[in-house]
C-alpha cells in the first residue's frame, strides 16, 4: 500500500469512526468478574429503570443527534429488557444498534435471534485469550471462553450483523496477542478493536498484574498492528499511547473518543466545574497511565485562566452588524479584544466597535484594505490566502496598531517564499501560525510538507506559533493570543459546557510528542505537534534538537517564554478552584447528581427500610 492509498484509507477510516454515536448502559451489573473492570468504582448490580434508559436513548438521538447507539454495561445483555431497547432504539431513528458481550447470553440462539430480529445491527464479543485456560482466569468466570466463543461462531455464520472483537491487552494476554488475533480470523472475524489496559477500577487494583511496559512487546504488537494493512482486515487501537505508533500512525485512535470519554464522564466534570470536587480517579499515579489526562491537564488549563483573568480575546464568531461589540468592561476573563468573522475584510469599517478594545478579525476575503481612517483600534488580521496578503502586506508600511497573523498552509507558503523581501519589510507585525485541525482530511489539505525545509529556505527571523520548536529552525518562537470562543459556554447558564470542553480539547490540546523527543534539549517546555499533524505526516518530522546553534537558540526563547514548564495533571498539579460564570450569569449550582449513583442510593434507602419494616414485624410477632 503506497502513501496515497494509506491516507484514503486513513480518511475513509476518520468518516466511519465520525458517526455520531452513543453510549448508553443498561445495567453496572455482570457475569463476569474481569481482573481489569473498570466499573468496580462505581455502585454495582444496578439494573436502569426501563424509562430512565429509554430517556437516555431519546437524548442520545435529540440531543446529540446521534446515529449510532452502543448498548453496554456491566453486561447490557442481561438486562431484561435488552431486546426492548434494541428494538425501541431502531424505532426512534438509530441506524444501527451495537452492544459488547461477554457472549453468554448470545451463546443461547432463540436469545440470539429475538435479538437480531429486534434490529441489533452489531455484535462487539470481549476476548481477551487464546484458550479456554487465559480467558476464563483473565474474566473470572468458568466456561467464559466456550459461551463466547459458541455466541460469535454463531453470529458469524448467521451473517445478519456485523461482528467483531475486542480485547484488554494486558500484561497477562500481550504475549499472545497475535495468537488471539489469529483465532478470530480463522473463524471468520477480521475487525478488531485492540484496548490498552487503563487505571480505572479494579484494573488500578490489580496494576501490578496487568500494567506493562509496550516497548517490551512492541515487535509482537506492530506484527498485529500491520494487519491493518490487509485489504481484508480492520483494526482500531483503543486508548494505546500514541508515541508506541511511530510508524503506524494510521492506526493512531480518532482523537473524536475523547468527546465518548468525557460524555461517559459527564457528571463527575460537571461536579468538578461546578463544586471543586474532583474526578474521582484524579492520583497522580492513576493520571501518569490514564488516556484523559490530556483532556483533564487542558479543562484545568481553561480554569485557570478564568480564575486568572488571563485570557486575550473573546471569539464571538459572524459579527452582527447592526449590534454593539462589547467594551473592555463587558468582556470576561481578561479579554481585551474580540474575535469576529467577516465575508469581506471592509466589513468591520461598518462594526460598532467600542474604543477601549481591539479587534481579532479573520475575513473570508479582503477586496481591499480597510480605510485606515476607519480603523482606529488595535487590530490582528488573521489571513490565509495569497491573495489576502498581496492587499494587506502589497502596499506601504501598515499603521501602528495592527498585526497580522498568516496562516502557514499550502496556498500562503509559496506566496510568502516568493515574495520573501516584501516579507522582510514587515518582520516587525507579522507571525506565522501553524492552525491545528479538528479532523484529519483539513490536515492533509492544507498543511505544508518539510516545515524545516521551508524555514531554510525562507531564512528570515520571522516570528512562528502553533509550532515545535524543531519545525522552525531560525524562527523567533512566539505564544499566539489565547482565544476563549463564546460557544464554549452554556448559553442558559454562562457555564463551561462540557461538549464544547472537549471538543476545545481535540482542535487545541490534543498534543503529542515521539519517545525521541525524551533526549531533545526543550522537551520540557514542548508539548509536541498536533496528533492530525502526526497522523498525517508521521512521527519522524520531530528530530529532538541535541546540539548545535539553533538548539540552543530554540531552549533559550522557550526558557524566556516559559520560565516554568506548563504544569499537567500527572504532574501533581493542584486542583483549580471553581470559575466564576460569565458576566451576568448566577454562581453555579449544585452539579446534578448521577442519575446511577442517585438510583443506587434509592436502592440501598429502599432496603434498609424493608429491613427495618420486617425487624419490626418480627418484633411485633414476638411480642404478640
Amino acid at each position: 500500500m503506497d502513501a496515497g492509498q494509506l491516507t484514503e484509507r486513513m480518511l475513509v477510516r476518520e468518516q466511519a469512526a465520525n458517526v455520531r454515536k452513543h453510549w448508553v448502559r443498561l445495567v453496572t451489573a455482570c457475569n463476569s468478574r474481569c481482573v481489569f473492570c473498570l466499573d468496580t468504582d462505581t455502585p454495582r448490580n444496578v439494573y436502569l429503570l426501563e424509562a430512565d434508559v429509554r430517556k437516555e436513548l431519546e437524548r442520545g438521538r435529540e440531543e446529540l443527534r446521534a446515529d449510532k447507539v452502543i448498548l453496554s454495561g456491566g453486561e447490557g445483555s442481561i438486562h431484561p429488557k435488552f431486546i426492548d431497547f434494541v428494538r425501541y432504539a431502531r424505532e426512534i431513528g438509530y441506524d444501527r444498534v451495537q452492544t459488547v458481550t461477554n457472549g453468554y447470553m448470545f451463546a443461547k440462539r432463540d436469545f440470539y435471534l429475538e435479538a437480531v430480529e429486534a434490529g441489533l445491527g452489531e455484535i462487539t464479543f470481549s476476548l481477551h485469550g487464546h484458550t479456554p485456560e487465559l480467558h476464563d482466569r483473565l474474566t473470572g468466570v468458568e466456561g467464559a471462553y466456550r459461551r463466547l466463543m459458541k455466541g460469535m461462531v454463531r453470529a458469524v455464520r448467521d451473517g445478519r450483523v456485523i461482528v467483531n472483537v475486542d480485547v484488554c491487552i494486558n500484561k497477562q494476554n500481550v504475549a499472545y496477542i497475535d495468537q488471539i488475533v489469529a483465532l478470530c480470523l480463522s473463524v471468520g472475524v477480521n475487525e478488531f478493536d485492540l484496548l490498552h489496559v487503563i487505571p480505572q477500577g479494579a484494573a488500578f487494583e490489580h496494576r501490578d498484574d496487568l500494567f506493562y511496559d509496550p516497548v517490551e512487546h512492541l515487535p509482537r504488537l506492530q506484527k498485529v498492528f500491520r494487519l491493518n494493512r490487509h485489504p481484508n482486515v480492520v483494526v482500531w487501537t483503543n486508548r494505546f499511547p500514541v508515541e508506541f505508533l511511530e510508524g503506524l500512525e494510521d492506526l493512531i485512535q480518532d482523537p473524536h473518543k475523547m468527546l465518548d470519554e468525557v460524555n461517559g464522564r459527564r457528571f463527575q466534570v460537571r461536579r468538578y466545574l461546578d463544586e471543586g470536587t474532583p474526578l474521582e480517579c484524579r492520583q497522580r499515579e492513576r493520571c501518569v497511565h490514564c488516556f484523559i489526562e490530556p483532556f483533564c491537564t487542558t479543562a484545568d488549563r481553561v480554569i485557570a485562566r478564568q480564575n486568572d483573568a488571563s485570557w486575550n480575546v473573546w471569539w464571538i464568531g459572524a459579527a452582527d452588524r447592526t449590534e454593539r461589540l462589547p467594551s473592555a468592561r463587558e468582556l470576561p476573563f481578561g479579554c481585551g479584544a474580540v474575535g469576529v468573522d467577516v465575508d469581506d475584510l471592509p466589513d468591520v469599517e461598518v462594526l460598532d466597535v467600542p474604543s477601549d478594545v481591539g479587534l481579532y478579525i479573520r475575513p473570508a476575503r479582503v477586496s481591499r484594505f480597510v480605510d485606515r481612517t476607519r480603523l482606529r483600534h488595535r487590530s490582528l488580521l488573521a489571513l490565509r490566502e495569497p491573495e489576502h496578503l498581496d492587499v494587506v502586506l502589497g502596499g506601504a508600511p501598515l499603521q501602528a496598531g495592527i498585526e497580522v497573523e498568516v496562516e502557514l498552509n499550502r496556498r500562503t507558503a509559496p506566496w510568502l517564499l516568493a515574495q520573501r523581501e516584501r516579507v522582510r519589510t514587515h518582520l516587525d507585525v507579522v507571525r506565522l501560525h501553524q492552525p491545528s485541525h479538528e479532523f484529519l482530511k483539513d490536515a492533509v489539505a492544507n498543511d505544508v510538507r518539510d516545515l524545516k525545509g521551508f524555514f531554510t529556505e525562507l531564512a528570515l527571523p520571522i516570528r512562528t506559533s502553533g509550532l515545535v520548536a524543531c519545525l522552525a529552525p531560525g524562527s523567533r518562537l512566539a505564544e499566539a493570543p489565547t482565544i476563549l470562543e463564546k460557544k464554549l459556554f452554556d448559553p442558559a447558564t454562562g457555564r463551561l459546557a462540557i461538549r464544547e470542553l472537549a471538543r476545545t480539547h481535540v482542535v487545541h490540546g490534543y498534543l503529542a510528542k515521539s519517545l525521541r523527543c525524551r533526549d531533545c534539549v526543550v522537551s520540557a517546555r514542548c508539548e509536541g505537534a498536533h496528533i492530525n499533524f502526526l497522523r498525517d505526516q508521521g512521527f519522524a518530522e520531530l528530530q529532538p534538537l541535541r546540539n548545535g546553534a539553533w538548539a540552543e537558540s530554540a531552549a533559550a526563547q522557550l526558557l524566556a517564554l516559559r520560565p516554568a514548564p506548563l504544569p499537567r495533571v500527572r504532574d501533581g498539579q493542584p486542583l483549580q478552584p471553581v470559575a466564576p460564570s460569565l458576566p451576568g450569569f448566577a454562581p453555579p449550582h449544585t452539579a446534578p447528581v448521577e442519575p446511577l449513583i442517585e438510583f443506587a442510593q434509592k436502592k440501598r434507602e429502599a432496603r434498609e427500610r424493608a429491613r427495618q419494616e420486617a425487624a419490626q414485624r418480627r418484633q411485633v410477632s414476638l411480642e404478640g
